[in-house]
């Protein structure tokens, strides 16, 4: 892909900047619309057999992540590898 240069690319990278960035302030804003930051559920944590309570709540979380909250997990996921990958390839030396 051919980098267009002068007053043409910068023009189309403000356009580019603004967008995403009026796209994040969107989606920002919708989530702090939304009504379900003060819908908090109890944990229901794990009654063993000597009747004593995970009160870590490992299970649970890790149900939530596994369940409600798949493709958060997945799209950070995938984000953490893009960055693992770009690093690995910023950091490599070129050969002369």
């Amino acid at each position: 892909m051919e980098q267009l240069s002068g007053k043409a690319g910068n023009i189309i990278n403000l356009v580019t900047a603004l967008l995403l960035a009026a796209a994040l302030i969107l989606a920002i804003l919708n989530a702090s619309a939304s009504d379900s930051w003060g819908d908090a559920r109890p944990i229901e944590f794990t009654a063993w057999d000597d009747g004593s309570k995970d009160s870590s709540a490992v299970e649970h979380i890790g149900g939530l992540l596994f369940t409600q909250y798949v493709i958060p997990f997945e799209v950070l996921s995938l984000v953490l590898l893009a960055a693992l990958l770009g690093s690995v390839f910023m950091a490599k030396k070129e050969e002369e």
